[in-house]
C-alpha cells in the first residue's frame, strides 16, 4: 500500500545534506545537452563545410543526434530504477562527454554523425536520471525550488548557445576552429561526472524485489515504435509528406499495441517491465502527460515559426534572431524561478501551472496583434515592438515547467522515478516533433499561398494555432487535484 506524505524541510537525511552542491552537478548536465545541441545548430554549416559534407550530411547532424535520444529514452530512464540514478547518471554523462570529445576530433561526416547518434544515446541515459535524482534529494517542500533552479540554468543555456557556438566555429579558439564546439563539453562532462562521483549518494536500484534485468524485448519494441513515429515527423515536411511518411506512423501503433501486451505479461510474471504499467492508473501522471503533449506541440510550433519569419521574413540574422528571442529566453528563467520559490508554495502546483498556461496563450496573441498592427501599417519588425509580448511568453513557460515536473514527479513512487521521467521526456521529444512537423507545415502553407506579406499572416495562424492549444492544456489542468502529494514507497 502506497504511503502518502508530505516531508519537510527538515525531514533531511545525512547523506543529503550536500543536495544543493549535487543539484549543480545535474544542472551542470542539462546545460551540457542544450549548449551542445544550440551550438552544433549554429555552427552546422561551418562544420559542414570543414568537412566537406552534402547538405543531407549537415541534416543528419541534427537527425541523428535526435533520433538516438527519442528511441532510448524510456529505456534510459528505466535503466535508473534498474541499476541506480548514480551509476546510470555517470555512465550517461561520461559516454556523452568521451562521445563529444571524439566527434571534435573526426575526419569525414560519416565519423561526426556516428559520433552524434552517440550523443543521442547516451544523452537519452544522462538525462532522465536528472529528475529521480532530485527526487530522492530533495524533500517535498523543496523539490519545486529544486526544479526551479532549472529554469535560469536552461534560460543561460538558450542565450548562450547559438552566441558561443557562432563564436567558436569562425574565432578559431586555438586553431581548433568548429571542432571547440564539441571540446566546450570535455570540461563541463568532466565537473560532472566528479561532482556526480562526490556529491551524489549512491542509493543503489529504486526498483527492488524484482530481476534487474532489463526488458530486451521491450526496449527494442519500444525503440522501433518510437524510431517509426519520430522518424517521420523529422523528415516528413522537409520531404513533402510522402506516403511512406504517414504508413510508418500508423505501424507505430500497432507496434505500441504488442509492446503494452508484452509488458503486461511481463508484470504478470513478476519480472521487471521496461515501463511501470501502474503509472498509467495513476491520474496525475496520465493528465501530466497529456498537458506536456500539448503544451510542447505549441511552443515548439511558436518558436519555428517566429525564428523562420524573423530570419526570411524580415531579414534578420541567424544572429540577431537568436539576440530577439533573448526576452523569451530570459523571461523563462525569471519565470521558472519564481514559481520554484515563490508560486508553488503560495498558490499551490495547479493554480501555478494555469497561470504559467495563460500567461502563454495570452503572449501568443499578443504577438499575434503586434505583427497584425505592424503589417497594417506597412512598417519593419524591430525587437522593441516584440519585447514584450516575447517576455510574457517566457514567463509563462518558466511558470509552466516547475510545477508540470513537480506534479509529474511527486505522484509517483520512488521506484517509478525512472521510468516516470523517461515517458515525459519521451512525451517531450515527440511533443516537439509533432510540433515542428504539423505547425511548421501549418506555417509554410500558408506562406506559400499568402501572396505579399505572408509571413506576417502565416505566423498569425500558427500562434493562433498554438494559443488554442495551451488553452486545451489550461483546461486539462483542471482534472488535477489541487495539491500535490509525493509518494514514497
Amino acid at each position: 500500500m502506497a504511503v502518502v506524505a508530505e516531508a519537510t524541510t527538515t525531514a533531511v537525511p545525512a547523506r543529503h545534506r550536500l543536495r544543493w552542491y549535487a543539484l549543480a552537478a545535474v544542472l551542470a548536465t542539462h546545460c551540457m545537452d542544450l549548449l551542445d545541441s544550440m551550438m552544433v545548430s549554429t555552427a552546422g554549416p561551418t562544420i559542414r563545410t570543414g568537412l566537406h559534407g552534402s547538405y543531407s550530411d549537415l541534416q543528419w547532424m541534427t537527425a541523428g543526434y535526435t533520433l538516438a535520444f527519442a528511441t532510448m529514452l524510456i529505456t534510459g530512464g528505466r535503466m535508473g530504477d534498474i541499476f541506480g540514478l548514480k551509476r546510470v547518471f555517470l555512465v550517461g554523462t561520461a559516454g556523452f562527454t568521451v562521445a563529444s570529445v571524439v566527434a571534435g576530433l573526426s575526419v569525414n561526416t560519416d565519423m561526426l554523425i556516428g559520433m552524434r547518434s552517440l550523443q543521442g544515446f547516451f544523452v537519452a541515459i544522462m538525462v532522465p536520471q536528472g529528475l529521480g535524482i532530485l527526487r530522492e534529494l530533495f524533500p517535498g517542500r523543496e523539490l519545486p525550488k529544486a526544479i526551479g533552479m532549472m529554469g535560469p540554468v536552461v534560460g543561460m543555456a538558450a542565450i548562450i548557445g547559438p552566441i558561443l557556438g557562432g563564436a567558436l566555429a569562425s574565432g578559431d579558439l586555438f586553431g581548433l576552429g568548429w571542432r571547440a564546439v564539441f571540446f566546450v563539453n570535455a570540461p563541463i562532462g568532466l565537473a560532472a561526472v566528479i561532482g556526480g562521483i562526490k556529491l551524489i549518494p549512491g542509493t543503489g536500484p529504486t526498483d527492488r524485489g524484482r530481476s534487474r534485468r532489463l526488458d530486451g524485448v521491450g526496449t527494442a519494441l519500444a525503440a522501433a515504435a518510437m524510431l517509426l513515429l519520430a522518424y517521420p515527423l523529422m523528415q516528413g515536411r522537409d520531404k513533402g509528406w510522402p506516403a511512406w511518411c504517414f504508413i510508418s506512423m500508423a505501424a507505430a501503433l500497432p507496434v505500441l499495441v504488442v509492446f503494452g501486451m508484452h509488458q503486461r505479461r511481463r508484470a504478470a510474471a513478476g519480472r521487471t517491465p521496461l515501463v511501470e504499467l501502474g503509472l498509467f492508473n495513476n491520474m496525475r501522471f496520465v493528465v501530466a502527460l497529456l498537458l506536456g503533449m500539448l503544451y510542447y506541440v505549441a511552443l515548439s510550433g511558436m518558436m519555428f515559426a517566429l525564428i523562420v519569419q524573423l530570419q526570411l521574413g524580415h531579414g534578420f540574422s541567424a544572429l540577431d534572431a537568436g539576440l530577439v528571442m533573448m526576452p523569451w529566453t530570459l523571461g523563462s528563467a525569471i519565470g521558472a524561478a519564481l514559481a520554484g520559490a515563490v508560486l508553488v508554495r503560495r498558490w499551490g502546483d495547479r493554480a501555478t501551472l494555469q497561470a504559467g498556461l495563460g500567461a502563454l496563450a495570452v503572449g501568443a496573441v499578443a504577438l499575434t496583434v503586434v505583427v497584425a498592427n505592424i503589417h497594417s501599417s506597412d512598417q519593419t519588425v524591430t525587437a522593441w515592438q516584440l519585447l514584450p509580448a516575447l517576455l510574457v511568453i517566457g514567463l509563462g513557460m518558466g511558470g509552466v515547467l516547475t510545477p508540470y515536473y513537480n506534479i509529474a514527479i511527486g505522484s509517483v513512487a520512488i521506484k517509478e522515478t525512472g521510468s516516470a521521467s523517461g515517458l515525459l521526456n519521451a512525451f517531450q521529444q515527440v511533443g516537439n516533433s509533432i510540433g515542428v512537423a504539423a505547425l511548421g507545415t501549418v506555417f509554410l502553407s500558408c506562406l506559400t499561398h499568402g501572396g505579399t506579406g505572408g509571413f506576417d499572416g502565416a505566423m498569425q495562424v500558427t500562434f493562433w494555432i498554438a494559443a488554442g492549444l495551451l488553452t486545451a492544456a489550461f483546461a486539462s489542468a483542471f482534472l488535477l487535484p489541487s495539491r500535490t502529494h509525493h509518494r514514497e514507497d
